[in-house]
This record gives structure tokens, sequence and C-alpha cells, in this order.
């Protein structure tokens, strides 16, 4: 997942401040900041602070256990890994609350406000870098999370310079700089934004070039994450000429050996596929088509994204769309999306970038269910004009663009349907109204036959539904004017129920959405929400059976913002990655970074 269920740094407003200057003696700007003076910090390179150790302590923990502890008087202290600059930077940001941080100081400061551990300081400054880096600057900074585990940005580092990689091989000469293993790490990335193989290994040799002598002997390593699927001839012709390999002992002895006969471009190519690291195509095993309901600036903006990969913190605009789906679903290039409100829908083309109409349904219906399953699309329940219930399944066949009657089920109040195992379930309950019961009903489209399974537990008529783990859940909403917690999953093997730990938060109406295998339920109504109602998002964690809140820094708490759909499907993932490959500048970080 990336991190993205763990706390994230707010990016916060820059308090701007007349930054204050001390020279190495005090000067008297700093005397106004304090003028009681009980101790004296130093730094290596000169710079002498005269501080007042009260104010200090209360301000930092770092300055409280060295002043209370048993590190001598504390009047006099060198602080050793800080420089003058940064310490007179931190003191005025401990004495006034304000800091001016800038590309060339902000490295620096979250360094020493980790080791200082200011935590409100480390938060800035690591919102300040993240949002300043660029490919020119990204490897200091990478170097520095490296080094330093508790900056807890490694990972933001490595996506930066894995989306960027094109752009960084070709702009910086500071590749040379990376530790081997972190140079590995981003050449077995499946996900790495290249033009095509050739930079990867341009940046193996602007990498080798760096210490020639000393980093020779990892060239015959370093060829096995190049992705021989996307490996051409003239570039296996360039790597087999290179004098990096033709006079390299070390290649001579662990592939060249083995080159005697003419065949040497085959041979070659059949040794590399023994001993790769990367025998299928660099593209990423999944990526999240999302549509994004903006109402920042009164815009109210629907529009559709793509992400590069399976995270969620990358991602490139493709268009807009007029309305905000309650179903979303992938077919091969098309992405199709159901507003069942007010009965609209469209297909959109991933390739080319733009929306189609879809064919009418026979029925007009709304408020009815969506699902697709075997590469159809079903939909079903619903009422005409608000007020009559609708009994007709229509099935759509994406290859004929064209509706099509299905088998009916057995008369019920429908609540939700869900696509599980291959099958639907539709989940409702009987129109008897002096004794209503839940009924779970189960489609088979192979045979086009409705069958009846065991029914949940308690009545709950207000419901959503979804399939998780080859598992089927149901959330209550609001019954009867009350707003339930209670959550049940039906095991389809054993045809049972299974009560779940009830969510922490009651839900009007709960909506629930997996991102990369973690089940995350939130609130969808928005007077509900805006009412003053606590419902915040909730995710499941298996291992303890329990349900965790999201963070109120955590961009997961916009989570109702947003429509997602995985994309899975090969052929179109390579399609549109090597469509999309290099446009580094295209991608910008998403609100769910």
């Amino acid at each position: 997942m990336g991190g993205f269920l763990q706390s994230k740094t707010e990016n916060r407003t820059r308090i701007h401040g007349q930054k204050r200057k001390f020279d190495d003696d005090s000067s008297d700007s700093y005397k106004e900041l304090d003028s009681s003076i009980e101790g004296v910090l130093r730094t290596k390179d000169g710079g002498k602070f005269q501080i007042n150790r009260n104010l200090l302590a209360r301000q930092c923990p770092f300055f409280k256990a060295l002043f209370g502890g048993n590190f001598g008087d504390g009047t006099d202290v060198l602080l050793r890994g800080i420089d003058s600059e940064t310490l007179e930077s931190i003191l005025v940001y401990l004495y006034t609350g304000t800091i001016q941080l800038n590309e060339e100081n902000a490295t620096d400061i979250l360094v020493a406000s980790d080791y200082l551990l200011i935590d409100p300081l480390l938060q800035k400054s690591r919102s300040f870098v993240l949002k300043e880096m660029t490919t020119t600057n990204c490897v200091p900074l990478f170097l520095t999370v490296w080094r330093i585990e508790g900056l807890s940005i490694l990972n933001n580092c490595h996506r930066f310079i894995v989306i960027h990689f094109e752009e960084f091989v070709s702009e910086s000469e500071e590749i040379g700089c990376l530790p081997l293993a972190a140079l590995k790490n981003f050449l077995k990335e499946k996900s790495l934004n290249i033009s095509s193989e050739r930079t990867v290994w341009n940046a193996i040799v602007k990498w080798i070039k760096f210490d020639l002598s000393d980093r020779l002997k990892f060239v015959p390593e370093l060829l096995r994450y190049i992705s021989l699927e996307d490996l051409d001839n003239p570039l296996m012709n360039d790597i087999i000429s290179h004098n990096m390999i033709q006079e390299n002992n070390f290649c001579q002895d662990l592939i060249f050996s083995e080159l005697q006969q003419t065949e040497q471009l085959q041979n070659f190519r059949q040794i590399l596929i023994s001993k790769s690291n990367m025998t299928a195509s660099r593209i990423p095993t999944n990526s999240h088509l999302i549509i994004y309901n903006c109402i920042e600036h009164s815009s109210f903006e629907k529009n559709i994204y793509i992400t590069w990969d399976g995270e969620i913190d990358y991602w490139l605009k493709l268009g807009r769309v007029h309305f905000f789906p309650d179903y979303i679903f992938q077919l091969d290039r098309y992405v199709y999306m159901f507003d069942t409100t007010i009965n609209i829908s469209l297909a959109f083309d991933i390739f080319h970038k733009k929306c189609l109409p879809m064919t009418p349904i026979y029925q007009s219906r709304c408020y009815y269910s969506v699902v697709s399953v075997k590469g159809f699309i079903y939909i079903m329940g619903g009422r005409y004009n608000h007020l009559y219930n609708i009994e007709d399944i229509e099935r759509f066949d994406p290859r004929t663009g064209k509706w099509k009657l299905v088998s009916r089920m057995v008369p019920m109040s429908l609540s939700n349907a869900v696509a599980l195992n291959g099958y639907i379930y539709a989940i409702g309950y009987n129109r008897d109204v002096t004794n209503p019961k839940m009924m779970i009903q189960v489609y088979d489209p192979a045979s086009d036959r409705w069958s009846s399974v065991s029914a949940p537990r308690l009545f709950k008529p207000e419901i959503t539904a979804f399939a998780f783990g080859g598992q089927l859940y149901i959330i209550a909403g609001k019954t009867f004017g009350c707003v339930s917690r209670s959550i049940e999953k039906y095991d389809p093997v054993k045809d049972v129920w299974i009560p779940m730990p009830d969510l922490p938060f009651a839900y009007r109406t709960p909506r629930a959405v997996v991102l990369n295998d973690v089940l995350i339920v939130y609130e969808e109504h928005i007077v509900y929400r805006s009412c003053g109602k606590k419902t915040p998002p909730v995710y499941w964690v298996p291992e303890n059976r329990t349900w965790n809140t999201i963070q109120d820094s955590s961009p997961l708490q916009m989570i109702r913002l947003f429509k997602i759909c995985t994309i899975t499907e090969s052929n179109v993932i390579k399609f549109f990655a090597k469509q999309n490959r290099k446009q580094s500048k295209s991608w910008v970080k998403s609100p769910l970074a």
C-alpha cells in the first residue's frame, strides 16, 4: 500500500517572519529575543550562541534532557553534526515559532529537527522538502533519508525518482552517488517510468563511470536488471560492443567465456535470460482509474484520472465527466459509469481518453443496482417514476453494445447486488409488511438461473454490500430511524453468516472501498456527516480483527470524494503504460498521496 494508511504530515502554511541574524558572539538582535543568558551552545564550525536554558528546555525534549540530565553542568555545550547557520535558524524557531525554509537549508533543518526531537519543525520541514523536490535536488535528499531512517520519507523520495526516472538519468549526474543497493531497488521496479530499456542501460553506465575502477565488477550483476522482454536488438548490440563490457575482465570471466560461437547476439540474450532478474516486461501489475469530485473553489468538477501503477500517489488527468457515478466498472479498454439516482451512464475509452454514450436500457428506472461479472454488466431492481418496483433484469454485452433481458429472480425489494466468485448475490427482503424477512438470491450467469441461500441473522433493509477476500459483507445503514454499527459476512462455501466486530462509528449511509487489499468504510451522506456527527473513515485489520480509525492527517479522510476502479487487465495496462511513459511532468501528486 505504500504506507498510505499511516499518518502523513499535512502541508502547513509557512510562517514567514523576519529572520534575526546572530553573529558568532551573539548579536544585539539575539539578545532582544532573550535577555536572560544562562548558557552557551557551540558548533563545530565555530558558531557560539548564548541561550536561556530554561526556555529551550520547555520548548525541546532534547534540551530538556541535556540541561536536566547527567551531561555536565550544561552551561557550555558543543553540538556535533549541526552547523552554525542551521542552529541559528532552529534557535530562532524555538524562541519565536517562525522559520524561513528554502531549498538550501531545508534538508539540514530536517536532519537537525529529527536529532533535536523537535517534532513540529520535523513535520514542517518534511512537508517542505517533499513539496519542493525536483530531479536536480532529489539525490541529496534521498541519500540523507537513506542514511537516517527516522526521517520517514524514504518511500516518498523513492517514488519520486521512480516516476521521474527518465529525467533523473538524463538531467542529473548525481545518479553515481547512489549506493549499489539503492540503485538496484530502482532498476528492479516494474513501475519504473522510462521510455525504453536504453534508459536503464544509460543509468548503469553513468553509475559505473562515477567510480570506474571500483565499480566495473558490478556490471554483470546490474545487467540482470535490464528487462529482456523490452530489450531490442540495437540496444543489445550497443551493450555487447560497449568497452565497459568488451574490456571488462569481470564480464569476460562471468559472461563472455560462454560466447565461443558465431551467434554471439543470440547467445548473449540466452545468457542474460538465464541470469536475469527482469524476464517479464517492465509494466505495472495494475493501476487505478479514479473519478475525483473536486469541490475546491466551488468548481465541483468531476475529473477522470489514472494512477501510474497500483499506488495512489501519482496520477495523470485523462478528462472529465458531468456526473459523479455511484457504480464504476472496467471491461477491456472501457470504463463504464452509472449514476443510478438520475439514470445516466456512459463509457470512457481509456486509450483515446474520451467519453462515449451507452445504449439506453430497455426499462427506465432509478435507484437500481449494477453488477459486472464475467465480462457483462447487469442492472436489476430500481423503481419507475420513484414509485413502482421493476422486476426486469438486463444484461449489457460490451462486444455488441446492446442490452438483453435475462431471467428474473423471485420478487423482493432489492437493497443491493454484488458480484462474488463469478455469481451475482442479490440482497433484499420480502414484501410482507407484517413480517418482513431478509432474502439472498444468487444468479448463475452460465445457466441463467436463480437460487436461494441463507439470509443474514438480522433484518437490515438499508444496507451496503460488497465482496472482499472471497466473501460477501453487508453493513447496516439507517433502519427504522436508527443508525446501526453492525456488520456481517457470508461464507459462500459453508453457506453461513458470521458476525463481525461492530464498526466504531454509526454510519447513516455507509460505503466501502477495497484499495490494494485494504477494506475501508466511510460515510457518504453529506448532511449526516456535516451536522456534527463523528464518522471518520475506518479500515479493517484482519490480523487482530479490529477496525482502526483513519487519522485526521491522512488524505484518506477525503475518500468519499473519489470513485476508484482498479484496472488489472494486462493488455490495457501495457498499452496505456507504453503510451504514457516518459510524461513525468504530466504525472503529478494526487490529493491521496
